[in-house]
């Protein structure tokens, strides 16, 4: 699998930027290669959801407590 972008998709980008940039004198970063994912691709997000954050927050309170 190819990391280049297609013709259509970088002028896309460039007309994006140029847009973005105009009036200015600083030159537009437009470059032909995909950006890499910052994280692996097949990482999940964690399973944490709110019972779980409630129930961890009630126990560090209760060892707080214990050791006052």
């Amino acid at each position: 699998m190819s990391n280049e972008k297609s013709k259509a998709q970088v002028d896309k980008e460039l007309n994006e930027a140029l847009k973005e940039t105009f009036p200015g004198s600083d030159p537009i970063a437009v470059d032909r290669k995909e950006d890499e994912p910052i994280r692996p691709v097949d990482r999940r997000p964690p399973l944490i959801d709110k019972d779980l954050v409630e129930k961890l927050s009630e126990k560090a309170k209760s060892e707080q407590s214990k050791s006052k």
